[in-house]
């Protein structure tokens, strides 16, 4: 049983990390794009 515990556990680690980097590396874009939209939108406004 303590072998399939530290399996699961370490899984499931694994699996939080991934999902935080996921998460991280989302937000990241989405505010990436937002400034791209906002930056292009000023450039439409100037000319």
């Amino acid at each position: 049983m303590d072998a399939f515990a530290i399996m699961g556990f370490t899984f499931g680690m694994t699996g939080f990390s991934f999902g935080l980097v996921g998460f991280i590396l989302s937000t990241a874009a989405t505010s990436k794009i937002t400034k791209l939209e906002k930056r292009i939108d000023d450039l439409e406004k100037k000319s």
